[in-house]
């Protein structure tokens, strides 16, 4: 009975632990609960930004730009949505936290070299 109250404490640690060390990168302080809250897919986004950029650095430098400048005509999502939600407000986050945070998004959602 003991050790099975230990597993389940240890479990519990385990698991507190490996969240505190994912809220604590600049994509998901950032990024994840404002998609969250809008309920707004990561990675229906991350495909419509591809397709607009077409790849990792035009993506990256793209997204970037727009977080810092938001606008209609730079936006990747489309007018429906744009009309129902509008757009974004700039971000307020520094230059090195904006990189990391675009560098796990792409980390996270690319299909490159995953398929086997």
């Amino acid at each position: 009975m003991k050790s099975n109250l230990l597993g389940k404490y240890l479990l519990v640690v385990f698991l507190y632990t490996v969240s505190y060390i994912d809220a604590s990168d600049a994509f998901e302080q950032h990024c994840v609960p404002c998609h969250k809250q809008m309920n707004i897919s990561l990675q229906k986004t991350f495909m419509k930004a591809l397709l607009v950029y077409g790849g990792k650095e035009n993506m990256k430098a793209g997204l970037a730009y727009y977080f810092k400048n938001p606008h209609i005509n730079t936006s990747v999502m489309d007018e429906e949505f744009i009309q129902k939600n509008g757009i974004k407000q700039p971000i307020e986050i520094d230059q090195e936290q904006l990189e990391e945070a675009l560098d796990i998004y792409w980390k996270r959602y690319t299909v490159i070299g995953k398929l086997q």
